[in-house]
């Protein structure tokens, strides 16, 4: 929208050699993912922190965030939100219960969290590497003195990558 309203304002710049690099949204499907993925960040750390908050009020334990159980498992998600619990929660022991094993939706939240998490790193790496390749076409090669056509100005990478976001925030 803002390429159509900046040549209707002051015309068609010379410097893009086709109408195609002006609305290719390689760069805007990228940037929206980004900003997604930053505030998805956010949420995650928030979840974390609404988990241990729900473990006091419920008085519940910390026993099934024990850092042996989620090495055994190996995601690193899981076993990073399992950390950020434990260290909430480890200056409030005294005013927990003493029951064996929590809620199942208390005891399971490293893993709910954890695979989000994981996704979020995966899609993080998806969208840097996007924003530092180089998306024009034709290609110049300049050592070779050549210019080739392909397609790396297509936006499926973001895109579908991008689309796993809303999912992940919804655990």
């Amino acid at each position: 929208m803002f390429v159509i309203l900046y040549i209707s304002l002051h015309g068609h710049p010379n410097h893009i050699p086709k109408g195609l690099a002006a609305i290719n949204g390689t760069q805007f499907i990228t940037a929206l993912t980004a900003e997604a993925l930053y505030r998805a960040k956010l949420a995650a750390k928030q979840a974390d922190v609404i988990a241990a908050l729900s473990i006091e009020a419920l008085l519940g334990t910390d026993h099934a965030f024990d850092p042996r159980i989620h090495q055994q498992r190996c995601h690193p998600g899981q076993q990073q939100s399992a950390d950020v619990l434990r260290t909430l929660l480890k200056h409030d022991s005294e005013f927990r219960g003493s029951q064996v094993q929590d809620a199942y939706s208390l005891r399971c939240v490293p893993q709910v969290h954890g695979v989000s998490r994981d996704t979020l790193k995966f899609v993080h790496t998806i969208i840097e590497t996007e924003m530092n390749s180089a998306t024009d076409n034709p290609m110049i090669f300049a050592d070779d003195k050549e210019s080739v056509s392909g397609g790396n100005f297509h936006g499926e990478y973001p895109c579908r990558k991008g689309s796993r976001l809303p999912s992940h925030c919804c655990t």
